[in-house]
């Protein structure tokens, strides 16, 4: 791990200042140890105090710098830390950028499992383009966010060459260190914003596709509904057209056996009436003779209801004379009773006798038709 490295690179970086520090001890030791021999030669006691002073001089201007160096050791350590501290930052930054795109690689797949669904439950074609639209539209965004971690990817291997030569050139990549970071985090939070603005447009598009799903969903029930309804209306009717069928071809078949039963008896009938048809055959001569006789007959019958309907105004006329003989009687009575006392016996019977006269020869006249009807009727007989 890069942060591994770092921490070893601080370490001998650390290391160096204590060797050098070790290293100015033993020959300050030995500078010590050539003083005490001298101060113990009587050539000591005789050395000048300029001597003393310039080796002062020199520790303080070694410990001036020891501290100088020290310091300086100390602002890169600092500095190393920082950029530590800001690597460990853009490595955490571009694990929650690998986490996005781990989420964003699932709400593909996601999107690639839901058009594989929707490719088998849609049947509109424009509700297949729309959803096509807004897949190309979450790939492009993959695409991009797969970019923006390649770039990240990209820059973060360019960080780390940059901390492999700063081990070498630390003073000069200092500067372009600071910058190559400050154009990082600028990256980091453009890329971060693209990123999390691309999200919540695909959180967007996945919430309008969700409520699509849902909907296209609720069709599909209404429709699978709809035409369980209309299957089972149409099986009903089918099964009662059947039955119906069965009914009237049961119903046919009984008539048919019916008319295959009549059939036989009819021919049974006709093989039966075929001697009695011969024999009328036969007779036929006869019948027509007798057909004639019966048309004469007819004939002589329509004469003969001439007669009678004349004979009926015959009678018609004389039960009129009746009527009149009968009022003149009652006249004569009438006139009878009048002249009672005026007319005599004889009268009376002479006009009885007329009277009586009239009576036979109105009887005469009844019976002639009648006798001459009885002739008629005999003769056609």
């Amino acid at each position: 791990m890069p942060s591994n490295e770092l921490k070893q690179r601080r370490k001998t970086t650390q290391g160096k200042p204590h060797e050098q520090t070790t290293e100015t001890k033993p020959k300050a030791e030995p500078g010590k140890g050539a003083d005490e021999p001298d101060r113990n030669s009587p050539t000591s006691a005789a050395s000048p105090p300029s001597a003393v002073d310039i080796r002062t001089i020199t520790c303080l201007l070694s410990l001036a710098v020891c501290l100088v160096l020290t310091w300086v050791v100390l602002l890169q350590a600092a500095r190393f830390a920082d950029i530590e501290e800001k690597s460990r930052l853009l490595y955490e930054k571009a694990a929650d950028i690998e986490g996005l795109s781990n989420e964003i690689s699932e709400i593909s797949r996601k999107l690639d499992a839901s058009e594989e669904d929707l490719q088998g439950a849609l049947s509109s074609m424009s509700l297949v383009a729309k959803m096509d639209k807004d897949v190309s539209g979450l790939r492009s965004v993959i695409a991009a966010v797969q970019g923006g971690e390649q770039f990240v990817s990209q820059n973060m291997q360019s960080i780390n060459r940059s901390f492999q030569n700063a081990t070498d050139v630390w003073r000069r990549s200092l500067e372009g260190i600071t910058q190559d970071i400050g154009n990082l985090k600028s990256d980091s939070k453009a890329l971060h914003n693209q990123v999390t603005a691309k999200i919540n447009k695909a959180e967007k598009t996945m919430r309008s596709i969700s409520e699509k799903l849902e909907e296209l969903e609720d069709s599909t029930k209404q429709n699978a509904r709809a035409l369980e309804r209309t299957e089972s209306e149409d099986v009903e009717g089918v099964e009662e057209q059947v039955r119906w069928n069965r009914r009237e071809i049961e119903r046919l078949e009984e008539q048919h056996q019916a008319l295959g039963s009549r059939g036989r008896e009819l021919s049974a009938k006709i093989a039966e009436y075929q001697p009695r048809a011969r024999q009328c055959e036969e007779q036929l001569p006869v019948v027509e003779d007798a057909v004639r006789s019966i048309l004469r007959v007819s004939s002589e019958l329509a004469g003969l209801e001439k007669r009678v309907e004349d004979l009926t105004v015959q009678v018609f006329n004389m039960e009129d004379n009746m009527l009149k003989v009968v009022s003149e009687i009652l006249e004569i009575k009438t006139a009878l009773d009048a002249l009672e006392v005026d007319n005599s016996i004889l009268k009376l019977r002479n006009e009885l006798g007329v009277i009586k006269e009239k009576v036979r020869e109105f009887e005469r006249a009844r019976r002639e038709p009648h006798s001459e009807e009885q002739s008629r009727e005999g003769a056609v007989e």
